[in-house]
């Protein structure tokens, strides 16, 4: 409801609007009536008044007056005036000075509702419109946060704080990023039940609470992807770093609790180190990435302190970084050596770390994830057709023998040599290795040898040639087998009908797409569906 104040001097005329005009039918509701000018000066000073309806000529402080004081207060307030027949030129003068609209008296029902009807739109326009700027405002806060977090427009920081209104002081700063890792509850159920709104909503009052009991009170909550967040704390030169580092730590392990007890969320939390001014802002941030990282090697659903990191340099941990390149560029290649170098690493390692199982554990965990995280960014296509993701969750750290970690290793290792060899993404052919990147890139787009050849920007006759020579399969065999595996990905994983399959992967026939995957899997769509074989 839109709320209205009435302002006449002649009580029959504030009571029978008030009375006789059906407010609520129009979304309207009278909340004040005042029997002059000042009156109504004095309420607008007090309380928000959406709508004025104001007789135009009244001793001391007129509807004109009013309407000149809404402007001058540079309030959205619709005024409108009411006017006797000898006062038409008052009224024209309100409508020159933003004036809604003016009813002449005695009052015209229709009229009336008219008017009614027409602010009714206006002012739900102008929330609209208020609502969008307020978001595209706080779309740029965050997006400016989000790039001073990454190290982006320091140098105009200063400014940017004052243009934004952003909630930061010159002082002290420290980061920590909230990452979720498991839902008790599937992604899928949450949005089937429209819940992920609502438990961002409660990941973030959970935070804020946790910070305030903590006495933090300077302090924002920006989101990142992948489900992060990143929480940026302050403290003026009150607070040493110190204290700011024990209440920030001690809260973080607060915010950890009630992400398991309340939400039923299990979260991995990276703090980084605490500095002196806000324009080291973006160096916690890659602190508390890096302490981020780390769990994987000392175990998730915890608080991890950059600091912490720091023992762990001291225990002499040598990272190999060099052999760790050369495997890498085996394993892109598809090469079968890879395996010899990898035992040649996993020897190094465990003589480095004095076969002490923890300590290789720890090594080797974060060896996988870096050759992961490398392979899929020179692969990135693979995405759409393999979880390199469910390979990384190995559980080194459940490894009781030196046997056991090497075992695991060569066969996750393997696994992922077999993906690139299977996909032909290790051709030495540039023109072969750029196709079948797009095929796995574009697999849901409707790909033919003619749109293929445009890309390479070579002739069709060239491209079948060279494809056949490099891959021992045509191109369409090809095709169709990327675009098969795709289909068993969509049918096993997300609630597709088979029709709806079929168009995604540019088969306008279905029956064709059917006969397809049961040439290529042994089952039709729907088995495959029903029984995930």
């Amino acid at each position: 409801m839109y709320s209205v104040m009435i302002v006449d001097d002649e009580p029959l005329i504030r009571t029978g609007l008030n009375k006789t005009v059906k407010w609520e039918e129009y979304g309207f509701k009278v909340i004040c009536e005042c029997s002059n000018g000042e009156e109504a000066i004095e309420e607008l000073r007090k309380q928000k008044i959406d709508f004025i309806i104001t007789d135009i000529k009244m001793n001391r402080v007129s509807g004109i007056d009013i309407l000149r004081i809404v402007r001058n207060m540079k309030l959205n307030t619709i005024v409108v005036l009411l006017s006797g027949y000898d006062e038409f030129s008052y009224a024209q003068e309100g409508l020159r000075l933003g004036a809604f609209d003016y009813i002449l008296k005695p009052l015209n029902t229709e009229k009336l509702q008219n008017v009614l009807v027409n602010a009714y739109k206006k002012l739900a326009e102008n929330d609209r419109k208020s609502y969008e700027f307020k978001l595209n405002k706080t779309i740029s806060r965050e997006r400016i946060l989000y790039d001073l977090l990454k190290g982006k427009n320091l140098i105009d920081m200063d400014e940017y704080i004052l243009k934004y209104k952003l909630p930061l002081i010159k002082d002290k700063v420290q980061v920590a990023i909230v990452e979720i890792n498991k839902l008790v509850i599937s992604s899928e159920k949450l949005i089937e039940n429209d819940q992920c709104n609502y438990l961002e909503r409660a990941i973030d009052n959970a935070i804020k609470m946790e910070l305030i009991n903590k006495g933090i009170t300077h302090y924002s909550i920006v989101d990142g992807d992948l489900g992060r967040k990143f929480i940026i704390v302050q403290a003026d030169w009150k607070i040493e770093i110190a204290v700011l580092d024990n209440m920030f730590t001690g809260a973080l392990k607060s915010i950890l609790r009630t992400c398991n007890d309340d939400l039923g969320i299990v979260v991995n939390i990276g703090i980084g180190k605490g500095y002196s001014k806000i324009y080291f802002l973006y160096k916690s941030c890659i602190n508390a990435k890096e302490a981020l990282s780390y769990k994987y090697i000392l175990g998730t659903n915890r608080v991890i302190h950059f600091e912490e990191l720091k023992e762990m340099s001291n225990r002499n941990f040598i990272y190999p970084e060099q052999q760790e390149k050369i495997l890498v560029e085996y394993i892109i290649e598809g090469k079968d050596d890879s395996i010899n170098i990898l035992k040649e690493l996993i020897k190094e390692i465990a003589q480095v770390m004095n076969f002490d199982v923890f300590r290789i554990n720890m090594i080797i965990t974060q060896v996988i994830n870096n050759i992961y995280t490398k392979v899929l960014k020179k692969y990135n296509a693979l995405k759409e057709l393999y979880n390199l993701s469910e390979i990384v969750k190995v559980g080194f750290l459940g490894n009781e023998t030196l046997s056991n970690i090497e075992e695991k290793l060569i066969d996750n290792v393997s696994s992922l040599i077999n993906v690139i060899k299977e996909y032909k993404l290790n051709q030495r052919n540039n023109v072969v290795q750029k196709a079948c990147e797009y095929i796995l890139k574009h697999v849901n787009e409707d790909i033919t040898l003619t749109s293929i050849s445009n890309h390479l920007n070579i002739s069709k006759n060239y491209f079948c040639s060279i494809f056949k020579q490099q891959t021992g399969e045509n191109f369409l065999e090809y095709l169709t087998k990327v675009k098969m595996d795709r289909a068993k990905i969509l049918l096993k994983n997300y609630d597709y009908k088979v029709y709806e399959v079929s168009d995604m992967l540019g088969y306008k026939e279905t029956g064709y797409f059917s006969k397809l995957f049961k040439k290529h899997t042994g089952n039709t769509p729907i088995e495959y569906k029903k029984y995930g074989k």
